[in-house]
């Protein structure tokens, strides 16, 4: 279980890679703000919004930013570490599936995935494909 104190930890460790210990500063101030004690959930959720902000940024970097590129790559990598594996739409799929089969209708899949899955998958993908298969 991921704690604010284990963070800290292993920002200590990284404290030679500069873009690995400002990444965690940032990461424990966001989770610190939220909480004096964050739980495991909103360290995750903390770091998932890092991860697409990267991402985004990315997309809408110039290539010429070699620079900025890297670090954010640099960034995700470290982050894809800690964030729960993404579901594929494969096994999206066969999840919606097997609920549709029992008769649960779009509010109960919905809700079944965010229980079960949080963070694991894309909501408006999960939608459509529940509306597509309906």
């Amino acid at each position: 279980m991921l704690n604010i104190q284990d963070l800290k930890d292993i920002r200590n460790s990284h404290r030679n890679n500069k873009i690995l210990y400002n990444l965690l500063s940032t990461i424990i101030g966001t989770c610190e703000q939220i909480s004096k004690d964050p739980t495991e959930e909103q360290i995750i959720s903390v770091m998932q919004k890092m991860y697409k902000d990267n991402e985004t940024t990315m997309k809408e970097c110039p290539g010429s930013r070699i620079d900025i590129i890297f670090d954010l790559t640099e960034e995700n990598k470290f982050l894809s570490i800690y964030l729960p594996k993404p579901l594929a739409d494969s096994e999206l799929i066969k999840i919606i599936k097997g609920k549709l089969d029992v008769g649960d209708g779009m509010s109960d899949i919905m809700k079944y995935l965010t229980a079960n899955y949080k963070g694991r998958y894309d909501g408006k993908k999960a939608s459509q494909f529940v509306k597509d298969m309906m």
